[in-house]
């Protein structure tokens, strides 16, 4: 049953997702199972839970894991979790090594296999196709800040890892530098990320507002129509997002594309959309033109780490 098999998996601040991947079905992930980790010890007891329910404990499985946090060394500390990875621990239990790469890398690999559908272009040049002989970067905002370039190596694509997304934040209005005081005065380490991510907008709410604390990053993205500070908020959001955008450009030479993932961007997409956003990205001096020739892509698609991770087995 296990001939060709791999298995993949989404290994995140609150949840883990396996799949399987290979085999006489392809590449696609399937047998998709979600754990919470607030319902497991370990990894690895999420881990011998999936493998049970699918009757493979005793299968020999190579697997790619894609992990939220520097996929380095045996010992993988993930971001904002009491969870860690021993890759030695999970090569006992599936009896073959594991690759590990950071999710964001994994949603750049995923680039290379979706459909035309599963992107929608933002202001700008129209998307080219991914393919070898051009440079991307992938911007993920979900719970943290992922970035990822997908760069060209001889013939193939190949996915830089990185943790941009704690680059030093660097306010440019008046709202950012109001919002890095409120950081600065109550201790917060200020990064890209501090702002851009889910718990990013509600504390931006809090500096913004004087206090008042949100119940939830939807509340301010919802309400944006009626909510004078949530508009301010998604607005400076917005506009850092976009700088950030064209820094990332010029760091990885993306001049073929910057690709924005995850939850939070696509509740923004009618903010993305907004001028501010790519005059902000644009906003680089001597590489003006240049930056203004890459499109911004929004990918319609939350499978992406799967995907990824199937890609990385089935290019291995």
């Amino acid at each position: 049953m296990s001939e060709g098999l791999a298995l993949v998996a989404d290994i995140g601040r609150q949840s883990v997702r396996f799949g399987l991947t290979g085999g006489d079905a392809g590449f696609a992930p399937r047998d998709v199972r979600r754990f919470s980790t607030s319902d497991h010890p370990t990894f690895t007891s999420a881990l011998v839970t999936y493998l049970n329910g699918l009757g493979l404990q005793d299968a020999r499985l190579p697997s790619v894991l894609a992990v939220a946090g520097a996929a380095r060394g045996d010992l993988i500390n993930l971001t904002g979790s009491r969870w860690y990875i021993s890759l030695s621990g999970v090569e006992a239990v599936l009896r073959a090594p594991p690759r590990a790469l950071n999710e964001c890398a994994a949603n750049a690999l995923a680039l290379t296999t979706l459909p035309a559908s599963a992107f929608t272009a933002l202001h700008g040049p129209p998307p080219r196709p991914v393919a070898p002989g051009g440079n991307y970067v992938v911007i993920g905002t979900g719970t943290g800040l992922g970035v990822a370039a997908l760069v060209t190596t001889g013939n193939r694509l190949v996915p830089v890892q990185s943790e941009a997304g704690h680059i030093a934040f660097a306010p440019q209005t008046a709202d950012e530098r109001k919002f890095a005081e409120f950081c600065r005065l109550r201790g917060h380490a200020l990064d890209v990320e501090t702002l851009i991510s889910a718990p990013g907008l509600c504390l931006a709410y809090e500096a913004l507002s004087g206090g008042a604390k949100p119940a939830s990053p939807e509340e301010v993205t919802r309400n944006t129509a009626r909510d004078a500070v949530a508009a301010a908020v998604v607005r400076m959001f917005v506009e850092h997002l976009g700088s950030f955008a064209g820094d990332l450009a010029l760091a990885f030479g993306a001049w073929d594309g910057i690709y924005l993932t995850g939850a939070i961007s696509r509740a923004l997409h009618p903010h993305l959309m907004d001028p501010a956003f790519r005059r902000r990205m644009e906003g680089k001096a001597a590489f003006r033109r240049q930056i203004s020739e890459v499109p911004v892509v929004l990918v319609n698609r939350n499978d992406l780490e799967l995907i990824g991770a199937a890609a990385a087995y089935g290019n291995a």
